[in-house]
């Protein structure tokens, strides 16, 4: 599955400016711009939110088929991880990879994190300014460190949900995966 949308991968993260926004996500998410619109194929959601709906749905999938490649079951979608995954992309955004994963402990329901972090210098470019292409070089990076790197251990690992989450402001971005039971 491909998707033609916006932005993304490894190396460091962050939180807020105030100039950022969280994409997808449920109803409530709009436009930078302020505004929303309805479209069915993606729950009511068209712009930046319906675009960010599927590359969080695309982040999943992309993560299954490279758990199928090794025999591995796929994990299902969590809202809930999704929720809390967005919320770290914006904070880590602003300040240090992983740092709203390592001061909730997991917020008591993602036991492992991967993350693309803007202070890595992850932007839009990575896809050619597509926020789909940009998520699947994310999830590309984490495979291809193989057996024993942290990344891909935890894409691998023995968990049954994920959520991801990501955050934009201009070019630059961060995306999170949370794993959990």
């Amino acid at each position: 599955m491909r998707i033609a949308l916006l932005a993304v991968l490894v190396a460091a993260c962050g939180g807020d400016d105030g100039g950022g926004v969280p994409v997808g996500g449920d109803g409530g998410t709009t436009h930078t711009d302020g505004s929303s619109h309805a479209d069915s194929s993606t729950g009511g959601l068209t712009g930046d939110a319906a675009v960010g709906l599927l590359a969080k749905e695309f982040c999943v999938s992309e993560t299954n088929r490279y758990r199928a490649m090794l025999q591995k079951p796929a994990l299902t979608e969590s809202t809930t991880l999704e929720t809390y995954a967005d919320t770290g992309a914006m904070v880590d955004f602003s300040s240090s990879p992983h740092n709203h994963f390592t001061m909730t402990g997991g917020g008591g329901i993602s036991f492992a994190e991967n993350e693309c972090p803007q202070q890595g210098n992850w932007n839009l470019s990575f896809g050619n300014g597509d926020l789909g292409m940009t998520v699947g070089f994310c999830i590309l990076q984490f495979f291809q460190e193989g057996p024993g790197g942290g990344h891909y251990e935890n894409m691998m690992g023995s968990y049954a949900t994920l959520g991801c989450g990501i955050y934009v402001v201009g070019q630059q971005l961060t995306i999170v995966q949370d794993y959990g039971d």
